[in-house]
């Protein structure tokens, strides 16, 4: 529901129209950042690439130069290999006069190693390590940590040897690591460009670093295999320690050599992370012309339609205060619904005031024609009083005092009409009350001989069915005042009397105790037929006959008025 609410509102309807209309200028303008994002990117990691390879150009140098000597010499040192003492002369000379190479020896095929540039014969049948792998035919590189003739870190290269088809060793030279790590361009210790790596065509590093933080600039053998596998470019992968760092690869010798760049990742992410701030550029746009459209359809439409809503909620609730006019700079279109509301509203307080005065004139009136019947009622019941006075028949003074009895009751029925305040629909249980107090009183009984329990809940009900009820529940009580006696096990006779509401239902119940034979009685009299006519005046159900009370038997006289009356005959006993 909330949702529903705010997507009907103008302001968000505009901004969704607007949002539409920008779309293709947005999605152009992103479009345009996007690209010129992915080709900085490009220039950005090539840039990368070629500080990597300038890092390690000496480097390569010196191992392409070992790796053409030795492929310059491989010849010479076959032809000598039957001769150990001609062969490790023609080494021993090869490496004084390139003064850059620690070491050369020649691995024959069966792992003996008897031409060396200096030094005893090694055999390696045993352990055929140190990147020399026989029946190759590419150059390949190592790092040994101490070598086997030098004892000191060298970087091997191993160049295979062969006549014809004939694998005959392999020529490996001895590069001191040293010495590379003096030829290497030393990376700025505050730049972005923290160290770079040889790496063989195996994926294992070739030189080695005395920075304690080696750990955390390379990473881990696997990682560095899946980097070489992807040849060449830029690359976000975990360290040996786990920290995300910036790699750059770059292929110096297909399958055989490659560098190995670790960057600074604060510094380096800026040229190869998306450009947020130019993207949210749109977006920004976006928002603000949101922002000035909302502030507008403010300023110039929803506030002077919140005002003309608040007048007229306040109308609706009652208040007829004249209204509070829009100010002259409220758009034309608003003065003029504003000004057709005022108009609206100035005829239906005039028309309100004439229904209220024809209202009250009308409630006046009414009330008289109450006073008026109530008055000339009594004046009725003094005219029997008088008769009675004059009459020697007791028969006919009964009959006589029973009219001015009902007389009397419609007479205190009228009075209760004309004092209540109301004139549609009636409090029918300080009416019902009244009748009852008027009712005791005509009868001339006794509280002390007669006990009266009532029980009332609050109803209302229309003046066209309140009568008729009222006449109704007077002669029930006249009635139970009549019959009303003691049962064996009381003393003083009980009558009850309630009302209650019960599903858009009224229903009213008379009772008086009386004994066994009054109950087994029937009675066919005036005060019968009286009631079943108000019922049926009214579209009600009556119900009256014997029943058995809380304390023996009674008579009960049950009036239910629902929404639509039960015109059925009625039953009962009465005077």
């Amino acid at each position: 529901m909330p949702k529903q609410i705010f997507s009907n509102r103008l302001a968000a309807r505009l901004a969704v129209i607007l949002t539409l209309a920008i779309v293709p200028l947005g999605s152009v303008a992103l479009y345009a950042e996007y690209f010129s994002y992915l080709t900085q990117k490009e220039a950005n990691e090539a840039q990368i690439i070629r500080r990597t390879v300038d890092a390690t150009t000496g480097q390569r140098a010196l191992l392409t130069s070992a790796a053409q000597a030795g492929a310059s010499i491989a010849p010479t040192v076959v032809s000598l290999v039957d001769d150990p003492g001609a062969c490790s002369d023609l080494l021993e000379n090869f490496i004084n006069d390139a003064n850059f190479y620690a070491f050369a020896g020649f691995i024959e095929a069966n792992g003996t190693m008897r031409c060396v540039s200096e030094g005893e014969g090694v055999d390696f049948s045993e352990d055929l390590g140190f990147g020399i792998r026989p029946g190759g035919t590419q150059t390949t590189y190592a790092f040994q940590a101490q070598g086997r003739v030098t004892g000191m870190p060298v970087v091997l290269v191993n160049r295979p040897v062969y006549r014809g088809a004939e694998f005959v060793g392999t020529l490996t030279i001895s590069i001191a690591d040293n010495t590379l790590n003096m030829i290497a361009t030393q990376p700025d210790a505050s730049g972005d460009l923290k160290l770079v790596y040889l790496v063989n065509g195996e994926g294992k590093t070739l030189t080695s670093s005395d920075n304690p933080e080696a750990s955390e600039l390379l990473p881990s053998a696997s990682e560095l295999q899946a980097l070489i596998a992807e040849r060449e470019g830029v690359f976000t992968r975990a360290s040996m320690t786990g920290v995300e760092r910036v790699f750059s690869v770059v292929t110096l010798m297909p399958g055989q050599l490659y560098a190995l760049g670790s960057w600074e990742p604060s510094k380096v992410s800026v040229l190869l992370s998306p450009p947020f701030g130019r993207l949210a550029l749109p977006i920004a746009m976006w928002i603000a012309s949101i922002g000035v459209l909302m502030l507008s359809v403010h300023y110039l439409v929803v506030r002077h339609l919140k005002h003309i809503n608040v007048q007229l909620r306040r109308f609706a609730l009652g208040n007829r205060d004249d209204f509070e006019r829009l100010p002259d700079d409220a758009p034309t279109e608003l003065r003029e619904i504003d000004s057709t509301f005022s108009k609206m509203a100035r005829l239906i307080r005039r028309d309100e005031d004439e229904l209220e005065q024809a209202l009250k004139e009308k409630t006046v009136l009414l009330k008289e024609v109450h006073h008026r019947v109530k008055n000339n009622l009594q004046l009725i019941a003094s005219i029997l009083n008088l008769q009675m006075r004059r009459l020697s028949d007791p028969e006919a003074r009964t009959i006589l005092k029973g009219v001015q009895a009902r007389v009397r009751a419609l007479a205190s029925i009228h009075r209760a009409l004309y004092e209540d305040t109301r004139v549609s629909n009636i409090d029918a249980t300080a009416f019902l009350q009244s009748i009852l107090r008027d009712t005791i009183t005509l009868s001339g009984a006794n509280r002390r001989e007669v006990d009266i329990v009532t029980e009332f809940d609050p109803v209302s009900l229309p003046a066209e069915k309140i009568i008729p009820m009222a006449m109704l529940f007077a002669e029930a009580l006249t009635n139970a005042l009549k019959y009303a006696s003691p049962t064996p096990d009381t003393t003083t006779p009980t009558i009850a009397a309630s009302i209650h509401a019960d599903s858009g239902a009224v229903e009213m119940i008379v009772r008086n105790d009386m004994s066994a034979e009054q109950a087994a009685e029937r009675d066919t009299g005036l005060g019968r037929e009286l009631m079943t006519a108000f019922a049926l005046q009214i579209g009600a159900e009556l119900e009256s006959g014997p029943a058995e009370g809380p304390d023996g038997p009674v008579w009960e006289i049950r009036l239910r008025i629902a929404d639509r009356g039960l015109n059925a005959p009625p039953t009962e006993q009465s005077e």
